[in-house]
């Protein structure tokens, strides 16, 4: 099934429009919810317009399971995730590498479901808490127009 083009173009930046959360792979945006590093080969951004999202969960409470994660693309599931290595994380403070565990990955990536598509994109959050936080009052700001 093909997508509209609107959802895989970047949203403009306009000066009266607000970004609520922004870190390195996702911007909670006014117009779209922005997946950095999403496009492969390109590392392109997908843009997905609040009115295409039917529910956005972070990866624990969506259900993912070990087998489903990938570093990039879609592992044995429906989710196709950003460009973020989610098992080897760099520690900017004590300046080494650090494993995640299951949990602490489940815990720090969201998991998006758009409309009329069986994939799923998928995301890691720096603070997990504060994008969703922002994306719950885009989301269901105009509660008639989703699912939930």
């Amino acid at each position: 099934m093909m997508l509209a083009e609107d959802d895989y173009r970047l949203i403009g930046e306009e000066p009266n429009e607000e970004v609520l959360y922004e870190d390195r792979y996702l911007i909670v945006h006014e117009r779209a919810l922005v997946i950095k590093r999403y496009y492969f080969p390109s590392l392109g951004s997908r843009a997905i317009p609040w009115n295409k999202i039917e529910r956005v969960q972070i990866a624990r409470d969506a259900d993912v399971k070990w087998y489903e994660l990938k570093m990039w693309g879609m592992g044995f599931g429906t989710i196709w995730w950003n460009c973020k290595p989610r098992v080897i994380t760099w520690n900017r403070y004590g300046r080494r590498f650090e494993i995640n565990g299951l949990s602490q990955i489940l815990a720090t990536n969201i998991v998006v479901g758009v409309k009329n598509s069986w994939i799923r994109p998928g995301t890691f959050a720096e603070n997990p808490q504060q994008a969703m936080a922002a994306i719950g009052r885009l989301l269901y700001r105009n509660p008639h127009l989703h699912s939930e």
